[in-house]
C-alpha cells in the first residue's frame, strides 16, 4: 500500500488546525561575507611608518518590504460556502480568509516572523499575550459573565453596493454574531447553542451592540470563555445591509468585507482571483510607516492532485504549497526537497489526529473491556514505520505534544500502567479481554470511511482478524460521508479526525457537540470541562485541570487513536514577510496572505519572469 495515499487522509483532516514542534531547517538567505580584514604588515626596522588605515565600508542595507505583485498558491477542492451562516464550518469558506475580519487574532509581530513568542502554526485557543485587536481595537471583562468589545473607528466596508464602502459599526458586528448562533445551517449554532451559552435578549443571544462602537455579550455562568473565542476569533463579519439586501452571501459576486483583499472572480474548479483592497485599514506592525496590503492581489488555483500541485511548485507556478488546506506529506516532500532544494520548508506535526469511532450506545463498544483490547490488538509502532515513513507522534491526544501544551502533554511512558499498555501491542491480552466480555470468538462490525481511509483501516482490518473480529468496510463519496455523520445514521463505527491543539473544548465528547462522534455522555468528563470552562481566564489552573483528566481520557478507550506524521510547507525565496505561519489565531486559517511580499526581482532572477 501506497504511503502516500494515507497522507491523503491526513491533508483532507479538518478538525482541519493550532507550536512548532519539529522545524527541519528552512533554506537560508545568502549571508553578505564580510570583507576581509585589512592585512597590517610591520613596518621594516629601519623606518616606522604608520599601518594604512582599513577602509571605512557602509554598512549594508537592509531592504524593506515592496508593494506589487501577485501570489499564488493553491486549494485541494472549490470552497463549499461564501458565507459562513450557510456553513457547518469556517473551513469551508476558503475565500472568507482574505475578505472578511474578526474581532480579535494573532499578533504578527509576536508571530515568528516578529519575536517569535508564538509559531501561529495551530488552532488553538490564543493566550492573551499574542492576541491583538483587529475589528476591536480592545475588550473588557467587567465581570465573569460579561464580555465587551469596543469596535475600531475608520474601518471601511469594500466598495461594493449596497453597502459602497461605508463604515463598519457595532450594529455589523452584532447583527453578524446573532446571526450566526440563530441560523440552523451555522457552525455556531449545533455546535454551541445560544440558549446554553448566552442569557436571553429580545428572544435571542444577548448580544448587544449598545452604542455605535460597543458590543456587549451577557453570558451563561461559566461559557464566557467559550464565547469569547467562538465570537471574538471564530467568525467573520459581515455588513448587516449586504445581508439583508441579498438574503444571504452565498452568491462569491456578493462578497464584501472588510479584509486585505477582495474577490473579483471566481471560476468552479479551476480558481479565485483577489484583488488589493485600496482602503484597507491595517498597518504593518514590524513596518508601521506601511499600509497593507503590500500585494497587488492573490490567485487561489483548484489544484486537487498532489503530483500536479508539486509539479506547479518545482516550476514556479505557485509560490507556496503546504499551510493549512495543502501540507505535503513526508514522501512528496522528501522528493521535492531532492528536486528544488532552492526551496524554504518548514517540518511540523499537523493539529490533526485520525481517529475511528466506535459508538459507546452499541452492542460490543458500551463494553470497556472490548474497547482496550481493539486499541491492544493494534501496533502502532509498526504503522508508524511502514506507512509514515517513522514517526514519534504515537499519542497525539487530547493534547499535541507542543510547548504550548508542555503543562498537560503526558508521555506515554509517564501513564499509568493500565492506560499505558491500551497504546501498546499486546494481541493475546487483547483475545483474553474478549473472551471475559463474552466474545471468545470474536464479532463482526462496520466503519463507515471514505476511500483515502482504505488503506489504513485495511491495516487495522487485519489486525482485528488476528483476534477474531471482521471488520467490514462501508466506503462511501465524501459528501455522503459528511450527510451521515451530521444525522448519526452509522450503526458502528466512523473514520474521522479530531483536533489536538483545542483540548480545554472537549470538542469530541462534550455531550452535544457536533464532534463527538462516539456518542460520549461521560459524567466524570463533563465535570472536569465545567471546571476548565470556569477558569478560562486562568490559563495555569486550565493545564493543571486538564493534565488531571487526561490520563483517564485515555484510560476509557473512547476513539481509537492512529500515529501522525510529520508534514511540510513549501515556498519561494521570493515570498517575504512568511516564516510558516499557517493559522493567526483560534480559526484564522491562512489568514497570513495580506502580511506578504514579493521580492519581484530575486523571482525574476531565479525563473526569467515577474
Amino acid at each position: 500500500m501506497k504511503a502516500k495515499v494515507i497522507w491523503l487522509l491526513l491533508s483532507c483532516l479538518m478538525i482541519a488546525a493550532l507550536l512548532l514542534v519539529s522545524c527541519a531547517p528552512a533554506t537560508p538567505p545568502e549571508e553578505e561575507k564580510p570583507a576581509p580584514p585589512t592585512e597590517e604588515k610591520p613596518a621594516p626596522p629601519t623606518e616606522e611608518k604608520p599601518a594604512p588605515p582599513k577602509e571605512e565600508k557602509p554598512a549594508p542595507t537592509v531592504e524593506g518590504p515592496k508593494y506589487g505583485g501577485i501570489f499564488v498558491d493553491s486549494m485541494t477542492v472549490d470552497p463549499s460556502y461564501f458565507d459562513e451562516g450557510a456553513a457547518p464550518h469556517i473551513y469551508w469558506c476558503w475565500t472568507l480568509q482574505l475578505t472578511n475580519e474578526e474581532l480579535v487574532m494573532g499578533d504578527w509581530a509576536k508571530g515568528p516572523t516578529g519575536s517569535g513568542e508564538a509559531s501561529f502554526l495551530y488552532i488553538m485557543p490564543t493566550e492573551a499575550k499574542v492576541l491583538t485587536g483587529e475589528l476591536a481595537e480592545s475588550w473588557d471583562i467587567p465581570d465573569e459573565d460579561t464580555l465587551v468589545f469596543h469596535i475600531r473607528q475608520g474601518i471601511h466596508w469594500h466598495n461594493k453596493p449596497p453597502t459602497n464602502g461605508r463604515e463598519l459599526t457595532a450594529d455589523d458586528v452584532a447583527f453578524s454574531l446573532n446571526r450566526l448562533w440563530t441560523t440552523p445551517t451555522a457552525y455556531h449554532c449545533g455546535a454551541y447553542p445560544w440558549k446554553e451559552h448566552f442569557e436571553e435578549l429580545n428572544g435571542g443571544p444577548w448580544i448587544e451592540a449598545t452604542d455605535k462602537w460597543t458590543v456587549v455579550f451577557k453570558c451563561k455562568p461559566g461559557k464566557a470563555g467559550s464565547v469569547f473565542v467562538m465570537a471574538a476569533d471564530h467568525a467573520k463579519i459581515f455588513p448587516r445591509d449586504a445581508v439583508e439586501y441579498y438574503g444571504s452571501m452565498k452568491d462569491w459576486r456578493n462578497a464584501i468585507g472588510t479584509g486585505p483583499f477582495m474577490l473579483v472572480d471566481y471560476v468552479a474548479g479551476s480558481s479565485m482571483t483577489f484583488e488589493r483592497n485600496p482602503d484597507y485599514w491595517m498597518k504593518d506592525p514590524l513596518h508601521p510607516e506601511n499600509q497593507f496590503p503590500y500585494l497587488d492581489g492573490v490567485k487561489r488555483l483548484v489544484i486537487p492532485d498532489m503530483s500536479t500541485r508539486l509539479a506547479a511548485m518545482r516550476t514556479a507556478k505557485i509560490d507556496l504549497l503546504g499551510a493549512y488546506y495543502t501540507a505535503v506529506g513526508w514522501e512528496d516532500a522528501t522528493s521535492l526537497l531532492q528536486t528544488t532544494p532552492e526551496l524554504k520548508y518548514l517540518k511540523y506535526v499537523p493539529s490533526g489526529t485520525t481517529i475511528l469511532y466506535w459508538r459507546i450506545d452499541r452492542e460490543h463498544f458500551s463494553d470497556k473491556s472490548v474497547r482496550r483490547a481493539l486499541s491492544m490488538a493494534i501496533d502502532r509502532h509498526e504503522i508508524a514505520d511502514t506507512l509514515y515513513g517513522g514517526t514519534d507522534a504515537i499519542l497525539t491526544w487530547p493534547a499535541l505534544d507542543v510547548p504550548e501544551f508542555s503543562d498537560v502533554y503526558i508521555p506515554i511512558e509517564e501513564l499509568p500502567e493500565s492506560t499505558r499498555e491500551v497504546y501498546e501491542y499486546h494481541p493475546d491480552t487483547a483475545k483474553q479481554l474478549l473472551a471475559e466480555a463474552g466474545y471468545p470468538n470474536g464479532f463482526k462490525t462496520s466503519v463507515v470511511c471514505y476511500q483515502a481511509q482504505v488503506d489504513l483501516l485495511s491495516v487495522v482490518k487485519d489486525y482485528w482478524s488476528r483476534i477474531g473480529v471482521d471488520l467490514e468496510l462501508d466506503v462511501k463519496e465524501y459528501a455522503v460521508m459528511a450527510s451521515i455523520r451530521a444525522k448519526r445514521s452509522y450503526e458502528q463505527c466512523y473514520m474521522w479526525g479530531a483536533q489536538n491543539t483545542i483540548p480545554f473544548r472537549f470538542v469530541e465528547s462534550r455531550p452535544g457537540s457536533v464532534l463527538n462522534l462516539s456518542m460520549i455522555n461521560d459524567e466524570k468528563m463533563n465535570t472536569a470541562y465545567a471546571e476548565i470552562q470556569a477558569a478560562w481566564r486562568y490559563r495555569e489552573k486550565q493545564g493543571k485541570l486538564m493534565k488531571e483528566i487526561t490520563p483517564y481520557i485515555l484510560d476509557q478507550c473512547y476513539e481509537l487513536q492512529f500515529p501522525v506524521a510529520a508534514v511540510y510547507s513549501f515556498w519561494w525565496p521570493w515570498v517575504k514577510g512568511y516564516s510558516g505561519e499557517i493559522v493567526m489565531g483560534y480559526a484564522n486559517y491562512d489568514d497570513y496572505h495580506g502580511y506578504l511580499w514579493l521580492d519581484q526581482d530575486l523571482k525574476e532572477e531565479m525563473t526569467g519572469r515577474r
